[in-house]
């Protein structure tokens, strides 16, 4: 009965949080920053990947099995145009602007998760700024890593069978269950890390896991549903022409931004009344 009217009283807490600390607001100012940086990023990210075996087709594969399908061909089609016209002056211009825009966005979410702390970010607008732009060069690196990790899975695996002579089906069986599985693990980390030091202040694992694992169970969920929604039963494209691409990547991007917010508010909310239930213990245990 405890446990029921504590979850009960959690639901209503973090209702009043999603209001007051204005998550849908948020989520909208940095949806539309994604959307200024989208294309652009997705151009910084191939372009680390040249530097590699990895094919831009191959890269779609993997983009693919995350984006809505409906928004695929509008992506295909923009990523190919801007590939064909592309020049070094053009090249350099859209890793600029990815950075900079993106980074905007990620600064949204940085003061979001200080608003679920409440706190504030004192530092200065050109620090901010420029902690934003690592962050997001950051996660450009880390999701072309797991983009080549899942690519030359196959070939890291048989390199370590023939270096240390291991034989056996079960250890291929369990490569390839770790190597599909690291995309997973990548979002949680990454999850985890923007939930652990954002917040600028001391927190203990027990109380980041929750909205972390939150997050990435919900945005997983979440892209699956929404894309099985969209192929299937939605009408935007009949409804908008070309123009429901962008609307189905617009709900995509809104709906991330919300369960990155969410899972912070959700630490921070778990984590107060922690501390308020053993501040109460504490009471009646003088009062005893």
């Amino acid at each position: 009965m405890e446990s029921i009217k504590f979850f009960i009283d959690y639901i209503m807490r973090l209702k009043k949080r999603f209001i007051g600390h204005d998550i849908a607001a948020r989520s909208a100012q940095s949806t539309y920053y994604w959307i200024l940086a989208f294309f652009p990023f997705l151009m910084m990210i191939i372009s680390i990947l040249t530097y590699t075996n990895i094919a831009q087709s191959e890269f779609m594969v993997y983009l693919s099995e995350v984006v809505p399908g409906a928004v695929m061909p509008f992506i295909e089609q923009t990523i190919n145009q801007l590939i064909e016209y592309r020049s070094a002056t053009l090249l350099s211009f859209s890793a600029i602007a990815a950075i900079w825009s993106a980074s905007a966005a990620v600064n949204v979410i940085i003061r979001g998760i200080h608003k679920a702390y409440s706190g504030v970010d004192g530092r200065s607008f050109w620090v901010r700024k420029i902690f934003s732009m690592l962050y997001t060069v950051v996660l450009a690196v880390l999701i072309a890593g797991l983009i080549i990790l899942l690519v030359f899975g196959n070939r890291i695996g048989e390199y370590v069978i023939t270096t240390f002579h291991i034989q056996g089906e079960g250890y291929k069986l369990l490569w390839d269950i770790v190597r599909l599985t690291l995309p997973v693990v990548g979002l949680l980390m990454g999850l985890y890390m923007i939930y652990k030091f954002i917040p600028r202040r001391h927190l203990r694992d027990g109380n980041v896991w929750p909205g972390t694992i939150f997050a990435s169970m919900g945005w997983y969920a979440f892209s699956y549903l929404f894309s099985l929604y969209v192929d299937r039963f939605s009408r935007y494209n009949q409804m908008y022409g070309s123009l429901g691409s962008v609307f189905i990547l617009l709900i995509w991007l809104y709906t991330s931004c919300i369960l990155v917010l969410l899972g912070a508010e959700i630490n921070a909310l778990y984590q107060d009344m922690k501390q308020i239930s053993r501040a109460r213990k504490r009471r009646e245990h003088l009062s005893d």
